[in-house]
């Protein structure tokens, strides 16, 4: 069957992604129909590299998509691309990170998600300058400028320099144009009827697809 990146619903774009939860999540989305992020179930989140980089992508999200839902703080995360600039089901037998979880193939409409480039998302968890540079010489002269900057500015840069993450556009010409091969999506709320399809993943056994 194809997959299309996007498509038209009730005059809405919707946008296909898929976004791994451990299987208890899927249980409570039968249940209850809707889903939100529970972020003091995130082990990530007790890291403070994390929690200021995903503050900073809430307030991205309140700026470019819209304000959360009553009693909604912290964003779901998906893959829009998963590989090789590929817009695909991700193969979450690599990185398994629950004993029991679940793929979910979703359909959001556009309008609600925050795309972003993977790769580059890294920078904003480091919480290190995002040089705009296609070759050495210009990456060199550039961080040497930033470490010439007062540590205030050096901050405002840095958060200007990661604007450049919401850039998904495919560029791979060589080592330092390579935007867009991995694309995470950020968005406040799942509902039950936006799941397509679902597949899951116990240890020790093969993957399945479930209702």
């Amino acid at each position: 069957a194809i997959i299309y990146l996007r498509y038209k619903n009730k005059g809405m774009l919707q946008l296909i992604m898929w976004t791994n939860q451990p299987y208890c999540v899927y249980q409570q989305l039968k249940r209850d129909g809707i889903f939100n992020c529970d972020s003091h179930k995130s082990i990530l989140l007790e890291e403070v590299n994390f929690q200021n980089a995903y503050q900073w992508m809430i307030d991205q999200m309140k700026r470019k998509v819209d304000d959360p839902p009553k009693n909604v703080k912290t964003p779901i995360w998906a893959w829009y691309r998963s590989k090789n600039y590929q817009h695909c089901r991700p193969d979450f037998r690599w990185a398994q990170d629950y004993e029991d979880e679940v793929c979910m193939e979703i359909d959001i409409p556009e309008k609600q998600v925050l795309l972003s480039e993977f790769e580059e998302w890294h920078f904003v968890l480091s919480n290190s300058y995002l040089a705009p540079a296609t070759n050495y010489e210009e990456y060199q002269r550039l961080n040497d400028w930033f470490e010439s900057l007062t540590p205030e500015k050096q901050q405002r840069v840095k958060e200007k320099s990661w604007q450049q993450i919401f850039d998904i556009t495919i560029r791979r010409q060589d080592e330092w144009t390579m935007n867009g091969e991995m694309v995470q999506g950020c968005f406040w709320q799942l509902k039950r009827d936006q799941v397509r399809k679902v597949w899951r993943l116990k240890k020790g056994a093969r993957v399945r697809e479930i209702n």
